[in-house]
Protein backbone atom coordinates (compact mmCIF):
# COMPACT_ATOMS: atom_id res chain seq x y z
CA UNK A 1 0.00 0.00 0.00
CA UNK A 2 1.61 3.40 -0.96
CA UNK A 3 1.15 6.35 0.73
CA UNK A 4 -1.67 7.79 -0.66
CA UNK A 5 -3.71 5.02 -0.41
CA UNK A 6 -3.11 4.71 2.74
CA UNK A 7 -3.51 8.99 3.39
CA UNK A 8 -7.32 8.44 1.74
CA UNK A 9 -8.30 5.95 3.94
CA UNK A 10 -7.93 8.14 6.73
CA UNK A 11 -9.42 10.90 4.97
CA UNK A 12 -12.06 8.35 4.74
CA UNK A 13 -12.51 6.90 7.78
CA UNK A 14 -11.06 8.92 10.77
CA UNK A 15 -13.26 11.21 12.66
CA UNK A 16 -13.59 15.40 11.73
CA UNK A 17 -10.96 16.30 13.91
CA UNK A 18 -8.34 13.98 12.88
CA UNK A 19 -9.01 14.86 8.91
CA UNK A 20 -8.74 18.75 8.99
CA UNK A 21 -5.44 18.27 10.75
CA UNK A 22 -4.08 15.35 8.04
CA UNK A 23 -5.54 17.95 5.47
CA UNK A 24 -3.54 20.57 6.79
CA UNK A 25 -0.05 18.82 6.09
CA UNK A 26 1.71 19.80 3.26
CA UNK A 27 3.13 17.22 0.99
CA UNK A 28 6.14 16.39 2.54
CA UNK A 29 4.56 15.97 5.83
CA UNK A 30 1.62 13.60 4.57
CA UNK A 31 4.15 11.36 2.87
CA UNK A 32 6.37 11.20 6.01
CA UNK A 33 3.23 10.39 7.86
CA UNK A 34 1.76 7.79 5.48
CA UNK A 35 4.37 6.15 3.84
CA UNK A 36 4.63 3.07 6.19
CA UNK A 37 3.02 1.87 9.78
CA UNK A 38 5.18 2.92 12.66
CA UNK A 39 7.67 0.17 13.88
CA UNK A 40 8.86 -1.63 17.00
CA UNK A 41 12.09 -0.56 17.87
CA UNK A 42 14.63 -1.36 20.59
CA UNK A 43 11.44 -1.12 23.68
CA UNK A 44 8.40 -0.80 21.33
CA UNK A 45 7.52 2.35 19.74
CA UNK A 46 8.43 6.09 19.82
CA UNK A 47 7.59 9.67 18.11
CA UNK A 48 6.19 12.83 17.15
CA UNK A 49 2.62 13.15 18.71
CA UNK A 50 0.99 13.93 15.18
CA UNK A 51 -2.25 12.08 13.04
CA UNK A 52 -1.01 9.41 10.70
CA UNK A 53 0.20 5.69 11.30
CA UNK A 54 3.71 6.57 11.27
CA UNK A 55 3.37 8.97 14.08
CA UNK A 56 2.23 8.26 18.10
CA UNK A 57 -1.71 8.82 18.35
CA UNK A 58 -4.36 7.42 20.13
CA UNK A 59 -5.18 4.85 16.50
CA UNK A 60 -2.17 3.95 16.65
CA UNK A 61 -1.76 3.40 20.47
CA UNK A 62 -4.93 1.34 20.32
CA UNK A 63 -3.72 -0.92 17.36
CA UNK A 64 -0.44 -1.67 19.53
CA UNK A 65 -2.33 -2.39 22.13
CA UNK A 66 -4.74 -4.69 20.56
CA UNK A 67 -1.97 -6.39 18.86
CA UNK A 68 0.37 -6.59 22.21
CA UNK A 69 -2.77 -7.98 23.61
CA UNK A 70 -3.79 -10.97 21.10
CA UNK A 71 0.07 -12.09 21.56
CA UNK A 72 -0.04 -11.81 25.48
CA UNK A 73 -3.00 -14.43 25.02
CA UNK A 74 -1.40 -16.24 22.35
CA UNK A 75 1.71 -16.90 24.53
CA UNK A 76 0.42 -16.94 28.18
CA UNK A 77 -3.38 -18.09 27.22
CA UNK A 78 -5.84 -17.93 30.56
CA UNK A 79 -3.02 -16.44 32.39
CA UNK A 80 -3.37 -13.29 30.36
CA UNK A 81 -7.47 -13.29 31.20
CA UNK A 82 -6.18 -14.12 35.00
CA UNK A 83 -3.52 -12.09 35.80
CA UNK A 84 -3.77 -8.89 33.14
CA UNK A 85 -1.54 -6.16 32.38
CA UNK A 86 -0.36 -3.06 34.49
CA UNK A 87 0.18 0.41 32.63
CA UNK A 88 1.97 3.13 33.38
CA UNK A 89 2.92 6.82 31.67
CA UNK A 90 5.64 9.60 32.26
CA UNK A 91 4.72 13.53 31.93
CA UNK A 92 4.57 13.59 28.11
CA UNK A 93 1.23 15.27 26.37
CA UNK A 94 -1.75 12.59 25.88
CA UNK A 95 -0.58 10.27 28.33
CA UNK A 96 -4.15 10.16 30.22
CA UNK A 97 -5.33 9.30 26.43
CA UNK A 98 -2.63 6.87 25.78
CA UNK A 99 -2.41 5.19 28.79
CA UNK A 100 -6.63 4.77 29.11
CA UNK A 101 -7.13 3.92 25.14
CA UNK A 102 -4.18 1.21 25.89
CA UNK A 103 -6.52 -0.06 28.77
CA UNK A 104 -10.32 0.11 27.69
CA UNK A 105 -8.21 -1.89 24.24
CA UNK A 106 -7.19 -4.81 26.50
CA UNK A 107 -9.89 -4.56 28.51
CA UNK A 108 -12.02 -5.40 25.49
CA UNK A 109 -9.78 -8.41 24.68
CA UNK A 110 -10.64 -9.63 27.99
CA UNK A 111 -7.72 -9.21 29.38
CA UNK A 112 -7.69 -7.16 33.13
CA UNK A 113 -6.01 -3.80 33.22
CA UNK A 114 -4.41 -2.12 36.84
CA UNK A 115 -3.54 1.62 36.06
CA UNK A 116 -1.58 2.83 39.25
CA UNK A 117 -3.77 4.74 41.73
CA UNK A 118 -5.43 8.03 40.18
CA UNK A 119 -3.96 7.23 36.68
CA UNK A 120 -0.63 9.12 38.35
CA UNK A 121 2.55 8.91 36.62
CA UNK A 122 4.79 6.72 37.89
CA UNK A 123 8.15 5.39 36.51
CA UNK A 124 10.03 2.73 34.52
CA UNK A 125 11.34 1.14 36.89
CA UNK A 126 9.01 0.83 39.24
CA UNK A 127 6.71 -1.09 36.49
CA UNK A 128 9.20 -3.34 35.81
CA UNK A 129 9.17 -4.37 38.91
CA UNK A 130 5.67 -4.06 39.52
CA UNK A 131 4.95 -6.67 36.18
CA UNK A 132 7.49 -9.42 38.56
CA UNK A 133 6.49 -8.92 41.78
CA UNK A 134 2.58 -9.23 41.35
CA UNK A 135 3.00 -11.56 38.84
CA UNK A 136 1.37 -9.98 35.81
CA UNK A 137 1.63 -11.26 32.12
CA UNK A 138 3.09 -7.72 31.02
CA UNK A 139 3.10 -4.47 31.40
CA UNK A 140 3.20 -1.48 29.16
CA UNK A 141 4.78 2.24 29.78
CA UNK A 142 3.83 5.49 27.62
CA UNK A 143 6.84 7.32 27.77
CA UNK A 144 9.44 8.29 25.12
CA UNK A 145 11.62 8.06 27.73
CA UNK A 146 14.43 10.81 26.83
CA UNK A 147 13.40 11.57 23.61
CA UNK A 148 12.21 15.63 22.68
CA UNK A 149 9.68 17.34 24.42
CA UNK A 150 6.76 16.42 20.89
CA UNK A 151 7.40 12.44 21.23
CA UNK A 152 5.45 10.13 23.12
CA UNK A 153 5.83 6.43 22.82
CA UNK A 154 4.01 2.47 23.69
CA UNK A 155 7.36 0.53 25.41
CA UNK A 156 5.70 -3.16 26.71
CA UNK A 157 7.25 -5.95 28.93
CA UNK A 158 6.78 -9.78 29.39
CA UNK A 159 5.77 -11.16 32.69
CA UNK A 160 9.23 -11.06 34.08
CA UNK A 161 9.09 -7.43 33.73
CA UNK A 162 11.18 -7.39 30.56
CA UNK A 163 11.04 -5.39 27.17
CA UNK A 164 9.77 -7.92 24.98
CA UNK A 165 12.50 -10.22 22.76
CA UNK A 166 12.43 -9.35 19.04
CA UNK A 167 10.60 -12.33 17.98
CA UNK A 168 7.72 -11.15 20.07
CA UNK A 169 7.65 -7.62 18.83
CA UNK A 170 8.00 -9.37 15.07
CA UNK A 171 4.59 -11.29 15.77
CA UNK A 172 3.18 -8.02 17.17
CA UNK A 173 4.01 -6.48 13.68
CA UNK A 174 1.97 -9.26 12.41
CA UNK A 175 -0.81 -8.68 14.13
CA UNK A 176 -0.58 -4.98 13.51
CA UNK A 177 -0.82 -5.58 10.07
CA UNK A 178 -3.66 -7.64 9.91
CA UNK A 179 -5.75 -5.09 11.39
CA UNK A 180 -7.87 -3.91 8.78
CA UNK A 181 -9.31 -0.84 10.57
CA UNK A 182 -7.63 1.17 12.91
CA UNK A 183 -10.49 3.61 13.66
CA UNK A 184 -12.52 0.05 14.76
CA UNK A 185 -10.94 -1.38 17.37
CA UNK A 186 -13.24 -2.34 20.47
CA UNK A 187 -12.72 -0.52 23.69
CA UNK A 188 -14.47 -0.57 26.45
CA UNK A 189 -14.01 0.07 30.53
CA UNK A 190 -14.99 -3.65 32.22
CA UNK A 191 -11.64 -5.31 33.50
CA UNK A 192 -10.22 -1.61 34.12
CA UNK A 193 -9.28 -0.68 37.90
CA UNK A 194 -5.93 0.42 39.95
CA UNK A 195 -3.83 -1.16 41.44
CA UNK A 196 -2.57 0.33 45.36
CA UNK A 197 0.45 2.40 45.65
CA UNK A 198 1.37 0.00 48.67
CA UNK A 199 3.54 -1.52 45.46
CA UNK A 200 5.73 1.21 45.83
CA UNK A 201 6.63 0.65 49.82
CA UNK A 202 7.86 -2.61 48.88
CA UNK A 203 10.23 -1.30 46.00
CA UNK A 204 11.69 1.17 48.27
CA UNK A 205 12.47 -1.66 51.38
CA UNK A 206 13.88 -3.68 48.84
CA UNK A 207 16.35 -0.77 46.80
CA UNK A 208 17.22 0.08 50.48
CA UNK A 209 17.98 -3.50 51.65
CA UNK A 210 21.19 -2.57 49.23
CA UNK A 211 23.56 -0.89 51.41
CA UNK A 212 25.78 -2.75 52.46
CA UNK A 213 25.55 -4.63 55.76
CA UNK A 214 28.35 -3.05 57.40
CA UNK A 215 27.36 0.66 56.71
CA UNK A 216 23.34 0.48 57.61
CA UNK A 217 24.61 1.12 60.82
CA UNK A 218 25.16 4.96 59.99
CA UNK A 219 21.60 6.80 59.86
CA UNK A 220 22.83 10.45 58.82
CA UNK A 221 24.51 11.66 55.85
CA UNK A 222 23.66 15.25 57.35
CA UNK A 223 26.81 16.19 56.49
CA UNK A 224 26.68 15.21 52.45
CA UNK A 225 24.80 18.41 50.59
CA UNK A 226 23.06 17.30 46.95
CA UNK A 227 20.93 18.80 44.52
CA UNK A 228 18.33 16.18 42.75
CA UNK A 229 16.28 16.91 39.24
CA UNK A 230 13.32 15.04 38.16
CA UNK A 231 13.85 16.69 34.35
CA UNK A 232 10.29 17.12 34.49
CA UNK A 233 9.40 13.33 34.78
CA UNK A 234 8.56 10.64 37.28
CA UNK A 235 10.85 10.49 39.99
CA UNK A 236 9.99 13.02 42.63
CA UNK A 237 8.51 11.35 44.67
CA UNK A 238 10.62 7.93 45.13
CA UNK A 239 13.89 10.01 45.30
CA UNK A 240 12.77 12.41 47.98
CA UNK A 241 11.69 8.77 49.98
CA UNK A 242 14.93 7.61 49.15
CA UNK A 243 16.84 10.60 50.17
CA UNK A 244 15.26 11.29 53.10
CA UNK A 245 15.96 7.65 54.03
CA UNK A 246 19.76 7.94 53.61
CA UNK A 247 19.75 11.02 55.61
CA UNK A 248 21.63 13.34 53.23
CA UNK A 249 20.76 16.95 53.10
CA UNK A 250 18.67 17.24 49.77
CA UNK A 251 18.09 19.71 47.56
CA UNK A 252 14.97 19.91 44.77
CA UNK A 253 15.22 21.63 41.90
CA UNK A 254 11.84 22.58 42.14
CA UNK A 255 11.15 24.08 38.53
CA UNK A 256 12.41 20.60 36.98
CA UNK A 257 10.24 18.51 39.91
CA UNK A 258 7.19 19.01 38.85
CA UNK A 259 5.51 16.65 35.94
CA UNK A 260 5.48 19.41 33.21
CA UNK A 261 4.71 17.99 29.27
CA UNK A 262 6.59 21.07 27.99
CA UNK A 263 9.66 20.87 29.72
CA UNK A 264 9.42 24.28 30.18
CA UNK A 265 12.87 24.30 32.60
CA UNK A 266 15.36 22.36 30.55
CA UNK A 267 17.18 22.26 27.72
CA UNK A 268 17.45 18.79 27.62
CA UNK A 269 15.72 15.94 29.24
CA UNK A 270 18.24 13.47 28.97
CA UNK A 271 20.90 13.34 31.88
CA UNK A 272 23.67 12.21 29.42
CA UNK A 273 23.65 15.92 28.03
CA UNK A 274 25.62 18.45 29.99
CA UNK A 275 23.06 21.20 29.68
CA UNK A 276 20.69 18.89 31.31
CA UNK A 277 22.57 19.95 34.78
CA UNK A 278 22.38 24.04 33.74
CA UNK A 279 19.72 24.33 36.45
CA UNK A 280 20.65 22.47 39.01
CA UNK A 281 24.34 24.04 39.16
CA UNK A 282 22.57 27.64 39.53
CA UNK A 283 20.50 25.85 42.52
CA UNK A 284 24.23 24.23 44.07
CA UNK A 285 26.35 27.19 43.64
CA UNK A 286 23.79 28.93 45.82
CA UNK A 287 23.57 26.45 48.30
CA UNK A 288 26.94 25.06 48.82
CA UNK A 289 26.00 21.23 47.04
CA UNK A 290 28.73 19.16 45.77
CA UNK A 291 26.55 16.72 43.77
CA UNK A 292 24.18 16.95 41.06
CA UNK A 293 21.48 14.03 40.26
CA UNK A 294 19.38 13.85 37.32
CA UNK A 295 16.99 10.96 36.01
CA UNK A 296 15.54 11.42 32.45
CA UNK A 297 11.26 11.49 32.24
CA UNK A 298 10.34 8.35 33.03
CA UNK A 299 13.72 7.13 35.29
CA UNK A 300 15.25 4.28 34.29
CA UNK A 301 18.69 6.52 33.22
CA UNK A 302 20.34 8.04 35.98
CA UNK A 303 23.05 11.10 35.43
CA UNK A 304 25.84 12.60 37.70
CA UNK A 305 27.55 15.72 37.85
CA UNK A 306 30.19 16.07 40.88
CA UNK A 307 32.25 19.05 42.19
CA UNK A 308 35.71 18.13 41.82
CA UNK A 309 39.05 20.70 43.03
CA UNK A 310 36.43 23.73 42.78
CA UNK A 311 35.25 22.34 39.11
CA UNK A 312 31.77 20.78 38.04
CA UNK A 313 32.92 17.48 36.63
CA UNK A 314 29.57 15.76 34.37
CA UNK A 315 30.27 11.62 35.38
CA UNK A 316 29.74 10.05 31.42
CA UNK A 317 28.15 7.01 31.37
CA UNK A 318 31.13 4.45 30.95
CA UNK A 319 32.82 6.04 34.30
CA UNK A 320 29.99 5.84 36.47
CA UNK A 321 29.70 2.24 35.86
CA UNK A 322 33.00 1.74 36.62
CA UNK A 323 33.27 3.21 39.55
CA UNK A 324 30.01 1.58 40.86
CA UNK A 325 31.49 -1.76 39.85
CA UNK A 326 34.34 -1.28 41.96
CA UNK A 327 32.74 -0.30 44.94
CA UNK A 328 30.41 -3.33 45.07
CA UNK A 329 33.36 -5.58 45.18
CA UNK A 330 35.48 -3.61 47.07
CA UNK A 331 32.73 -3.61 49.80
CA UNK A 332 31.55 -7.04 49.16
CA UNK A 333 35.13 -7.90 49.26
CA UNK A 334 35.36 -6.51 52.81
CA UNK A 335 32.69 -8.93 53.95
CA UNK A 336 32.87 -12.26 51.99
CA UNK A 337 34.51 -14.30 49.47
CA UNK A 338 33.61 -13.01 46.32
CA UNK A 339 32.34 -16.47 43.94
CA UNK A 340 34.20 -16.70 40.86
CA UNK A 341 30.93 -17.42 38.81
CA UNK A 342 29.49 -14.11 39.93
CA UNK A 343 29.43 -12.01 36.89
CA UNK A 344 28.63 -8.51 35.63
CA UNK A 345 26.96 -7.92 32.34
CA UNK A 346 27.68 -4.82 29.97
CA UNK A 347 26.02 -3.91 26.34
CA UNK A 348 28.51 -4.74 23.73
CA UNK A 349 29.09 -1.02 22.82
CA UNK A 350 29.88 0.34 26.52
CA UNK A 351 33.42 0.23 27.41
CA UNK A 352 35.31 -2.67 27.88
CA UNK A 353 36.92 -1.48 31.40
CA UNK A 354 34.13 -3.19 33.17
CA UNK A 355 35.37 -6.36 31.98
CA UNK A 356 38.72 -5.30 33.13
CA UNK A 357 37.50 -4.58 36.65
CA UNK A 358 35.36 -8.01 36.93
CA UNK A 359 38.87 -9.50 35.68
CA UNK A 360 40.52 -7.79 38.76
CA UNK A 361 38.13 -9.48 41.27
CA UNK A 362 38.27 -12.55 39.92
CA UNK A 363 34.25 -12.67 38.51
CA UNK A 364 33.31 -13.14 34.96
CA UNK A 365 31.91 -10.34 32.81
CA UNK A 366 29.64 -10.61 29.26
CA UNK A 367 28.80 -8.48 26.96
CA UNK A 368 25.59 -8.54 25.20
CA UNK A 369 23.16 -6.60 22.24
CA UNK A 370 22.24 -3.40 23.07
CA UNK A 371 18.53 -2.76 24.83
CA UNK A 372 18.22 -4.06 28.23
CA UNK A 373 16.60 -6.96 26.92
CA UNK A 374 19.36 -8.53 26.08
CA UNK A 375 21.19 -7.54 29.00
CA UNK A 376 18.27 -8.79 31.30
CA UNK A 377 18.07 -12.27 28.81
CA UNK A 378 21.74 -12.78 29.72
CA UNK A 379 21.20 -12.24 33.59
CA UNK A 380 18.43 -14.87 33.57
CA UNK A 381 20.73 -17.30 31.63
CA UNK A 382 23.73 -17.09 34.13
CA UNK A 383 21.56 -16.75 37.39
CA UNK A 384 19.39 -19.77 36.33
CA UNK A 385 22.89 -21.68 36.99
CA UNK A 386 23.07 -20.57 41.00
CA UNK A 387 25.32 -17.42 39.82
CA UNK A 388 24.51 -13.73 40.80
CA UNK A 389 24.83 -10.74 38.73
CA UNK A 390 27.13 -7.97 40.74
CA UNK A 391 25.88 -4.91 38.33
CA UNK A 392 24.20 -4.69 35.20
CA UNK A 393 24.85 -1.57 32.83
CA UNK A 394 24.73 0.19 29.55
CA UNK A 395 26.89 3.45 28.60
CA UNK A 396 23.40 4.88 27.91
CA UNK A 397 23.56 5.92 31.43
CA UNK A 398 21.41 2.60 32.71
CA UNK A 399 21.95 0.40 35.09
CA UNK A 400 21.26 -2.38 37.47
CA UNK A 401 22.56 -3.04 41.14
CA UNK A 402 20.60 -5.92 41.98
CA UNK A 403 18.55 -7.67 39.39
CA UNK A 404 15.06 -7.48 41.34
CA UNK A 405 13.94 -4.69 38.58
CA UNK A 406 14.24 -5.80 34.83
CA UNK A 407 14.90 -2.64 33.55
CA UNK A 408 17.03 0.08 33.93
CA UNK A 409 16.55 1.40 37.68
CA UNK A 410 17.95 5.37 38.11
CA UNK A 411 16.64 4.87 41.69
CA UNK A 412 18.83 1.59 42.14
CA UNK A 413 22.04 4.13 41.12
CA UNK A 414 20.72 6.63 43.45
CA UNK A 415 21.03 5.12 46.66
CA UNK A 416 24.20 2.97 45.58
CA UNK A 417 25.99 6.33 44.20
CA UNK A 418 25.03 8.48 47.56
CA UNK A 419 26.08 5.96 50.00
CA UNK A 420 29.66 5.41 47.46
CA UNK A 421 29.96 9.29 47.76
CA UNK A 422 29.92 9.58 51.38
CA UNK A 423 32.17 6.69 51.41
CA UNK A 424 34.62 7.90 49.85
CA UNK A 425 34.14 11.44 51.35
CA UNK A 426 35.31 10.35 55.16
CA UNK A 427 38.12 9.64 52.66
CA UNK A 428 38.54 13.03 51.63
CA UNK A 429 38.10 11.27 47.78
CA UNK A 430 35.76 12.32 45.28
CA UNK A 431 34.78 9.61 42.71
CA UNK A 432 37.15 11.54 40.20
CA UNK A 433 39.58 10.20 42.76
CA UNK A 434 38.21 6.73 42.80
CA UNK A 435 38.07 6.91 38.89
CA UNK A 436 41.80 7.72 38.92
CA UNK A 437 42.07 4.90 41.35
CA UNK A 438 40.32 2.29 38.93
CA UNK A 439 42.19 3.48 35.68
CA UNK A 440 45.77 2.41 38.05
CA UNK A 441 44.61 -0.52 38.25
CA UNK A 442 43.03 -1.61 35.37
CA UNK A 443 43.83 0.63 32.50
CA UNK A 444 43.24 4.35 31.41
CA UNK A 445 40.35 3.86 29.56
CA UNK A 446 38.25 6.99 28.36
CA UNK A 447 34.89 6.84 26.23
CA UNK A 448 32.99 9.43 23.71
CA UNK A 449 29.93 9.06 21.50
CA UNK A 450 29.25 10.99 18.31
CA UNK A 451 25.75 10.66 17.26
CA UNK A 452 24.32 11.85 13.30
CA UNK A 453 20.87 12.37 12.56
CA UNK A 454 19.44 11.00 9.06
CA UNK A 455 16.15 12.45 9.30
CA UNK A 456 13.19 12.33 6.51
CA UNK A 457 12.06 9.54 4.29
CA UNK A 458 15.93 8.85 2.61
CA UNK A 459 17.48 8.68 6.02
CA UNK A 460 17.28 4.98 6.58
CA UNK A 461 18.82 4.92 3.47
CA UNK A 462 21.80 7.03 3.96
CA UNK A 463 22.81 5.99 6.97
CA UNK A 464 23.35 2.50 5.53
CA UNK A 465 25.05 3.84 3.25
CA UNK A 466 27.53 5.95 6.15
CA UNK A 467 28.04 2.49 7.83
CA UNK A 468 28.95 0.59 4.50
CA UNK A 469 31.84 3.45 3.95
CA UNK A 470 33.61 2.26 7.06
CA UNK A 471 32.16 -1.76 5.82
CA UNK A 472 34.82 -1.10 3.34
CA UNK A 473 37.68 -1.20 6.07
CA UNK A 474 39.81 -4.57 6.36
CA UNK A 475 42.11 -6.08 9.08
CA UNK A 476 45.32 -4.78 8.13
CA UNK A 477 44.49 -1.17 7.00
CA UNK A 478 45.19 2.09 8.63
CA UNK A 479 42.20 3.98 10.31
CA UNK A 480 42.37 7.21 12.61
CA UNK A 481 46.56 6.48 12.80
CA UNK A 482 46.24 3.37 14.06
CA UNK A 483 46.29 -0.55 12.70
CA UNK A 484 43.19 -2.35 12.05
CA UNK A 485 43.19 -5.59 14.06
CA UNK A 486 39.81 -6.73 13.62
CA UNK A 487 36.61 -6.07 11.91
CA UNK A 488 33.44 -7.46 13.63
CA UNK A 489 30.18 -6.92 11.20
CA UNK A 490 27.47 -8.24 13.22
CA UNK A 491 25.01 -7.85 10.31
CA UNK A 492 26.90 -10.71 9.16
CA UNK A 493 26.93 -12.54 11.77
CA UNK A 494 29.53 -12.61 14.87
CA UNK A 495 30.50 -14.94 17.16
CA UNK A 496 27.63 -16.15 19.45
CA UNK A 497 25.57 -12.52 18.64
CA UNK A 498 22.25 -12.56 17.19
CA UNK A 499 22.49 -11.00 13.79
CA UNK A 500 22.12 -6.59 14.05
CA UNK A 501 23.39 -3.90 11.98
CA UNK A 502 26.25 -2.98 14.28
CA UNK A 503 29.77 -2.27 12.81
CA UNK A 504 32.73 -2.73 15.32
CA UNK A 505 36.19 -1.41 14.16
CA UNK A 506 39.41 -2.68 16.51
CA UNK A 507 42.55 -0.79 16.47
CA UNK A 508 45.82 -1.41 18.11
CA UNK A 509 43.33 -4.50 19.84
CA UNK A 510 42.10 -2.52 22.97
CA UNK A 511 40.19 -0.04 20.98
CA UNK A 512 37.06 0.18 19.21
CA UNK A 513 34.97 2.69 16.93
CA UNK A 514 31.68 1.14 16.98
CA UNK A 515 28.82 2.39 14.90
CA UNK A 516 25.34 1.17 15.81
CA UNK A 517 21.81 2.98 14.61
CA UNK A 518 19.44 4.25 17.04
CA UNK A 519 16.41 1.90 17.93
CA UNK A 520 13.92 4.67 18.99
CA UNK A 521 15.17 7.97 16.98
CA UNK A 522 16.62 8.55 13.33
CA UNK A 523 20.19 8.52 14.70
CA UNK A 524 23.64 7.08 13.81
CA UNK A 525 25.46 6.29 17.57
CA UNK A 526 29.29 5.96 16.70
CA UNK A 527 30.90 4.58 20.12
CA UNK A 528 34.80 5.81 20.21
CA UNK A 529 36.59 3.62 23.50
CA UNK A 530 39.92 3.91 23.79
CA UNK A 531 42.72 2.81 26.67
CA UNK A 532 46.46 4.32 26.45
CA UNK A 533 49.48 5.06 29.20
CA UNK A 534 47.39 7.71 30.58
CA UNK A 535 44.78 9.55 29.98
CA UNK A 536 45.51 12.75 28.80
CA UNK A 537 46.84 10.14 25.91
CA UNK A 538 43.53 8.68 25.68
CA UNK A 539 41.30 11.54 25.35
CA UNK A 540 43.98 13.02 23.16
CA UNK A 541 43.44 9.97 20.75
CA UNK A 542 39.36 10.36 20.81
CA UNK A 543 39.71 13.97 19.76
CA UNK A 544 41.22 12.70 16.99
CA UNK A 545 39.16 10.36 16.11
CA UNK A 546 36.37 12.41 16.51
CA UNK A 547 37.50 15.17 14.25
CA UNK A 548 38.46 13.05 11.87
CA UNK A 549 35.10 11.19 11.54
CA UNK A 550 33.23 14.60 11.52
CA UNK A 551 35.59 16.27 8.64
CA UNK A 552 34.72 12.44 6.70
Amino acid sequence: MDWNTRYQFWIDNAPEHVVQEISSYSEEEKEFAFFENKKFGTAGIRGPIKYGPNHINEFVISKAAYAYGVWLIEKYGQQAHDYGVVIAHDNRRNRILFSETAAKTLSALGIPVKLFEKNELQPTPLLSYTVAKLKFVGGINITASHNPKNDNGFKVYDQNGKQLDSCDTSRIEEVQNEVQNIFAIEQNSDLVSEISNTIIDQYIKEIMFMIPFAHRSEDSRKDLKVTFSAQHGTSTKIAERLMKAMGVDYELVSEQCEADENFTHTSSPNPQAKESFDLAKQYAEKSGSEVLFATDPDADRFGLVIKHNGEWVHIDGNQLPAVQIWYKMMTINEIEDIKKDNFIVRSVVSSSIGDKIADHYGIKSYATLTGFKWIVREIFKHEADGNECMFAYEESFGSVVRSFTRDKDSFQALVQVIEMIYYYKKQGKTLVDVLEDVHEAVGHYNSDQIQVRFEGINGPTELNEFIDGYRSYKVGDELFGMKITEVADFSKGYKNFPKDNILFIYLNEDNFVALRPSGTEPILRIYIDVTADSCEESLSIIEKIKNEIKNS
